[in-house]
């Protein structure tokens, strides 16, 4: 039997990319992450039970929702009003609650441009992140790969990168063994995410020395790198308002890969885009 909140996950998790409730599952890490049985899970979606309380910040970051947004609050509020019944939230609860009703959203072609780009979306798994991760060679590789869509064999690839071989066939095997590239016959290598939107775990669902390497590997590149284009501004903003604008801003920033290639032209080169918000202090 379908719930308030039930209609509004499944809803939310096909919004995210998640065609199905075994992918969202799994690709989120599963049990280990969600801390629940895929049996489970899926009597959630079904309606017949609710999660607690203390899961619905993780299924936020499944759901790749942006904590404290308009979206946020809105499931948090699909929760209360399947826990305590239509009625009682209307009578008890939503006079307790001043949630702010005139934030800004996505405009139409921001929505539009975030259906489309969905439709591309690959989601990493965690045991896949930490294979990505496990060395920087496994990292410089996966990143190389996934940009390109032609076969490459170890020594072909070894000298584009500027790698020894041997390291080289070693971080190749080792994103093969997650299936994160393949090797299509021996020692030639393709990666099928190549042209894909590749979409991390949330960077809360990860153990600590993994995310120090995630960010690390990051900063390293980035420090060698050379800046081509830089825009800041300060402004003062309410906090609880200002958090429907991360959403936008991230898709704003996933549209730059649109502008992706997957082969080599004359000038074409590894970008960073980032898009960064900073909190100076209360004031």
């Amino acid at each position: 039997m379908e719930t308030i909140f039930s209609k509004m996950l499944k809803q939310l998790r096909k919004d995210a990319g998640f065609d199905t409730a075994y992918r969202f599952y799994h690709d989120n890490g599963g049990r280990e992450v969600l801390k629940i049985s895929y049996r489970k899970y899926l009597l959630i979606e079904q309606g017949r039970i609710l999660p607690v309380l203390e899961r619905l910040g993780i299924f936020l970051f499944a759901l790749r929702i942006v904590n404290k947004s308009a979206e946020a609050n809105a499931f948090v509020a699909a929760w209360l009003k399947t826990m305590a019944g239509e009625e009682n939230f209307r009578e008890i609860i939503e006079p307790l609650i001043t949630a702010k009703q005139d934030t800004p959203g996505f405009s139409p072609m921001q929505k539009a441009m975030k259906k489309a780009l969905d439709t591309r979306k690959y989601y990493l798994t965690p045991e896949q992140i930490e294979v990505m991760f496990a060395t920087r060679d496994n990292y410089l590789c996966y990143l190389a790969l996934s940009n390109d869509t032609g076969a490459w064999t170890s020594k072909e690839f070894a000298a584009r990168l500027g790698l020894a071989r041997p390291r080289a066939e070693k971080a190749l095997k080792a994103l093969a063994g997650a299936k994160i590239v393949k090797e299509v016959k021996k020692n030639v290598y393709k990666c099928p995410l190549a042209g894909a939107m590749v979409e991390y775990p949330h960077l809360a669902t990860l153990k600590p020395g993994l995310l120090k390497k995630v960010r690390g590997y990051d900063d390293e590149l980035v420090a060698t790198g050379a800046p081509v284009w830089t825009r800041s501004g300060i402004i003062r903003a309410d906090e609880t308002v200002f958090r429907s604008f991360f959403p936008v801003m991230g898709v704003n920033i996933s549209t730059a890969q649109t502008y992706a290639v997957t082969e080599k032209t004359e000038k074409s080169a590894l970008f960073m885009v980032e898009g960064k918000i900073t909190k100076l202090r209360g004031f």
